[in-house]
Order: C-alpha cells, then sequence, then structure tokens
C-alpha cells in the first residue's frame, strides 16, 4: 500500500518514466533478474474469477500459478527469479491489515455482498488457503531453473516471515553484486519506495504491472494488454533534478523517502497540514532546498544513520507554517460541503460511503483552525484527551527511525507499533527532536506467529478461518475485543478507505500472552 496517491502523483509529475514493456524490449534491453512481489496476483485473479462454483480454491491456486509463469515468461531472465509472497508481517502492518478487513466488511454489507463473494481475508498468512497456495507454488517453481534458463528460481511463501517486497530486498542488500537489469512485478508505492531506496544496489531497475493499474490513475495507455514499466533510476534522477539542491549528492534520494514518510504510509500517519493530494510533496521539497540543499553537510541520512539536528532544522521551518497549511486544507475541503449526493440506490449508497470522509466533516469543524485555541482542540478531538504530546512525539520519532531502518535493513522490532490514528502537530513535534544522535528502537523483538496475526486482523464475522483452538481460545476470553460495529473515523482523510479505527486496545503484550496460551 504505502502512501496514498504516491503512485498517481509521480506519474503526473515524471511520465518519461513510464513505458510500454513491447516498446521496452525494442530497444533491446535484456533483463537479468525478475523479483516478484505476488500478493496482487492472487486479488487480480480473485477479481477475474466467480467464487460461487465448487472447486474455486484450487482453480484460484491454478490461475495465479499461470499468471506467475506467464510473468516469466513475458521477462524471460537470465539469472535469478524471485517469486514472494507476504509472511507474517510486523506489529506495526498488522495494524493497518486489521483496519483494512473490517472496513471491507462493512462495505460489503453496504454493497450487498458479503454472503456472495469469497472472503480476500483468506489471504492471510495462517489460513488454510494461503497454506496451500504456499505448497502448490513450491511444487509448481521450485528446481525449475532449467525449465526457465535461469541460474536460481527462489520461492518465499506466505509461510516464511516478512512483508514480499522486503524478503525481495532484503535478497537485493544480501547480494549486490547481481542486480544488472532488474524488473520488479508490483505497482504499491512501498515498492516505488524501496526501488528508490536501494537504486545504487541496480544497473538498471524497473517495476511493471498490467495497463489497467495504471488507467486507475487516468494515464493512458496505447496497450491495455500489455505491461507498463517505470524506470526507478530515471525517476531517481528526475527526483534529484527537482530537488534542484546547490549541493547536489546521491545521499539526497535516501533524504527525499525519508521526509515522505511524513505524508503518511502503512505505519505512520500523514500531518494534516501536509496532503500529497494537494501540494505535499512540493511544500517538503521546498523547504528541504531552501534550509538543507542550500549545504553541502546537511543531511537527513548520513552514515546509515538519521541526523536528527537536521531533521529539527526541516521541521522547525515546517511548524512555522502548519497553521496556513492547514488553512488551506480547510479551503480545499471545504467546497464539497454544497455539493449534494445521490443516496437512490445501492451503488449511490455505496459511492457516498466512499467519499463519507468530505461528507461528514465533525471532528473537523469542531477543530476549526479559524478560531483561537484549535491546537487544544486538535487533541481533544483526535487523541480524545487534552494537549500533552510528549508520548505522541516520542511514539513518532521511534516510528521515524522504526520505518528508516525497516526500509534499508532487516526489521529492527517486529513488535513496535505506532499507537495512534494521528500525528501531533509540528509545532509540538519541533520541541521533541533530539539534537544529538539518538536510538530510540533499542530491543528487537521477534515477529508474531501466523496463528496469533490471523487472530488478530480478523473481524468476528471471519471466526471460521482461525483454528478451533484459536476461535475457541477467542470467544471464551476476548469476545469483547471484536465488536460487531466498528468505530470510523476520518478527519483529514480523502475517502473511506482510508478512515481508521477505533479498536479495543490489543497490545503487543497481550499477543505475547495469546502465544504461550495458543501453543
Amino acid at each position: 500500500m504505502g502512501i496514498p496517491s504516491y503512485f498517481s502523483q509521480i506519474i503526473k509529475n515524471y511520465p518519461s518514466i513510464v513505458r510500454n514493456l513491447k516498446q521496452h524490449r525494442n530497444a533491446n534491453t535484456h533483463f537479468h533478474n525478475l523479483y516478484m512481489d505476488c500478493n496482487s496476483i492472487i486479488y487480480d485473479a480473485v477479481r477475474n474469477s466467480s467464487s460461487n462454483e465448487p472447486g474455486f480454491e484450487g482453480r484460484l491456486i491454478g490461475q495465479v500459478v499461470a499468471n506467475i509463469e506467464g510473468y516469466i515468461r513475458k521477462i524471460n531472465p537470465s539469472n535469478t527469479i524471485i517469486i514472494a509472497f507476504d509472511g507474517v508481517a510486523p506489529f506495526a502492518k498488522m495494524n493497518q491489515q486489521k483496519t483494512r478487513r473490517y472496513k471491507s466488511a462493512f462495505m460489503s454489507k453496504i454493497e450487498k455482498t458479503d454472503n456472495a463473494e469469497w472472503s480476500t481475508s483468506n489471504i492471510t498468512p495462517g489460513t488454510k488457503f494461503m497454506s496451500e497456495l504456499s505448497k502448490q507454488i513450491k511444487l509448481a517453481f521450485s528446481k525449475t531453473e532449467i525449465k526457465y534458463n535461469v541460474k536460481n528460481v527462489i520461492v518465499t511463501g506466505a509461510d516464511e516471515q516478512g512483508e514480499g517486497e522486503h524478503k525481495i530486498f532484503k535478497y537485493v542488500r544480501d547480494n549486490p553484486n547481481v542486480n544488472h537489469n532488474v524488473m520488479i512485478y508490483g505497482l504499491d508505492s512501498d515498492l516505488i519506495m524501496l526501488s528508490i531506496f536501494h537504486r545504487h544496489y541496480f544497473n538498471n531497475g524497473y517495476v511493471f504491472r498490467e495497463a489497467p493499474e495504471f488507467m486507475k490513475s487516468s494515464i493512458k495507455v496505447e496497450d491495455s494488454d500489455e505491461p507498463y514499466v517505470l524506470d526507478m533510476g530515471l525517476l531517481g534522477e528526475s527526483i534529484m533534478k527537482d530537488m534542484n539542491c546547490k549541493f547536489p549528492d546521491t545521499r539526497r534520494i535516501y533524504d527525499y523517502v525519508f521526509m515522505c514518510f511524513l505524508l503518511g504510509n502503512d505505519f505512520l500517519p500523514h500531518f494534516p497540514a501536509l496532503n500529497i493530494r494537494t501540494n505535499g510533496i512540493s511544500v517538503l521539497l521546498e523547504t528541504y532546498v531552501e534550509h538543507l540543499g542550500k549545504y553541502p553537510d546537511r543531511f537527513f541520512i548520513d552514515g546509515g544513520k538519521i541526523q536528527w539536528r537536521h531533521f529539527s532544522t526541516f521541521i522547525r521551518q515546517l511548524a512555522k507554517n502548519e497553521h496556513m497549511y492547514l488553512l488551506n486544507e480547510y479551503t480545499l475541503r471545504d467546497k464539497h460541503d454544497k455539493r449534494v449526493w445521490k443516496m437512490d440506490t445501492i451503488q449511490d449508497k455505496a459511492n457516498a460511503t466512499l467519499n463519507i470522509p468530505i461528507i461528514y466533516r465533525g471532528e473537523e469543524k469542531y477543530i476549526c483552525p479559524t478560531e483561537k485555541n484549535w491546537e487544544e482542540r486538535y487533541y481533544r478531538a483526535l487523541f480524545h484527551s487534552e494537549r500533552k504530546p510528549k508520548p505522541i512525539c516520542a511514539n513518532y520519532l521511534e516510528g521515524l527511525e522504526w520505518v528508516f531502518k525497516y526500509y534499508s535493513g532487516d526489521c529492527p522490532d517486529w513488535r513496535w507499533t505506532y499507537e495512534y490514528h494521528y500525528p501531533p502537530l509540528l509545532v509540538d513535534l519541533q520541541h521533541h527532536i533530539p539534537d544529538c544522535d539518538t536510538t530510540f528502537i533499542l530491543k528487537a523483538r521477534p515477529a508474531f506467529s501466523p496463528n496469533v496475526q490471523l487472530a488478530y486482523v480478523l473481524p468476528k464475522a471471519q471466526f471460521e478461518l482461525l483454528p478451533e483452538k484459536t476461535r475457541r481460545f477467542l470467544t471464551t476470553h476476548y469476545v469483547d475485543y471484536y465488536k460487531d460495529d466498528a468505530d470510523f473515523h476520518w478527519a483529514f482523510c480523502r475517502y473511506f478507505w482510508e478512515a481508521h479505527v477505533n479498536f479495543k486496545p490489543i497490545t503487543a503484550n497481550m499477543l505475547d500472552s495469546w502465544e504461550k496460551e495458543l501453543k
């Protein structure tokens, strides 16, 4: 997933990085390696299949195998193929997965599809479906080097911990001398960010997906049957050019990725004053160029560490204008107030639900940044507490360090998470950033088991996907933590799928006790 709308933004700002795969082939480009982040292939196969017929899961697995094989034949790599599926995720990602499943279940009720469709919650490590898929993928692709005329075929399934894209980039880091011309399948913003971040490992790196994925972002395509490719090297060069620093340096690209964390991702929320859909990236770039890019020795990331004093300089400048940025966001969002939404059909209701964050804006209206003391109301509305930002700021700074380390190396702590739905205000964060070398994540804790992840992320209506022992354990001891009616909050979101869900907190320590109980 990653930053909402990031893909659309980079295509709009850097159209020259997009090319048709067929045209790319005509340029006599040969690919050494094909790295595939394959979970999206399952979702594509589900959308193109009828789930009401007997034997659906078997046919679905067969379609996934066929699609993977089709991409291998299309790219025709000569050295290494990686076929990666998501295994157990870090706790920080599990929170996002849980929220997504609750929102999906809610939308199914609105669209009257809850009883008719096969639940995509089956596509979670620990389910019978994913266990069978992992087994069949390994049977289909293990020891197929001769078949595909390559040196290595590596399969890492849902039974191996880690998100698919991070397992891929661990291989990239561990094998720096084999990444020449590399094609990566997948198109979420995390994959693009990781590719930019690791571009020094590639001679030439590309990311590709099917044409319809580009068409969703209103990108014109000449051939809807042909995959399209993003040139990661050219994207990196274009970003560097856009940064327009007086002292250009390849390290600036790390800083670009790092400051984009402020726009939100799967692990941290975006700042309401910095919105990628309006001019969030431009604000970040302009501030960076003015206060860091003019100097030869100012970087956020240097020597593999966060330089907090330089980040503090950056945040102080953003904080000076936070109120103005927020007022601009309100002006844009207020324009939707006069629109009348139809509610006549199921589709009308689904469309209104999708746009609910710009229809019902009670929390935003309460905060009201045009009136005095709006900062206090921000915390009352979004954190349900008075303005005591110190623990929120500390948790957010932990998050910046955690995400940076997760992007650049192994997961620093599988059980860390950001505990809030919203960030602190920039005017508060600026007072809590250290001015010296500081490490926030001090303890590396292990991943949870697939069974515990499954128990954590599933709504009660989908407990049939759990093993019997786990289902009995939860319904006996923790039923209060699984309410049927979710409490959604969407202040400063654009679409319902970005909304937050208020759950009764299940902490990492609680999940640790579940591990012991469910062994």
